[in-house]
């Protein structure tokens, strides 16, 4: 999608390299990368992104968006940018506790009948 998005902005020639690198979420490439081969080293299922870094996917989907991306790259844009949304939401606090690193208590559901 990163990659969709810079070429989309390159084309459209909407500015210089940093310009295109930030919006199209390019950014966001090495550290993800980075992190995609150590999950996948350690068999994981998924690729560790930080919440701060959501803003990267943001302005790839949005800039696509106005630069005619492909339909089905921005429908993964978007289905991605929920996810995340969706886990930032239910992110938890991590502090030290007697020298261990705890998250806050989570409230459990209430019981329906």
């Amino acid at each position: 999608m990163i990659e969709h998005a810079r070429a989309r902005l390159t084309l459209a020639g909407v500015g210089d390299t940093d310009t295109i690198r930030n919006a199209s979420g390019a950014e966001l490439l090495p550290p993800l990368r980075a992190r995609a081969h150590a999950a996948m080293d350690r068999g994981a299922d998924g690729v560790p992104m930080l919440a701060t870094e959501i803003r990267h996917l943001e302005a790839a989907v949005v800039n696509l968006e106005s630069y005619n991306g492909h339909e089905a790259v921005l429908c993964e844009g978007y289905a991605l940018l929920e996810q995340c949304e969706d886990r930032q939401r239910g992110a938890q606090t991590a502090h030290m506790v007697d020298g261990i690193l705890t998250l806050d208590q989570r409230t459990p559901p209430a019981a329906s009948l």
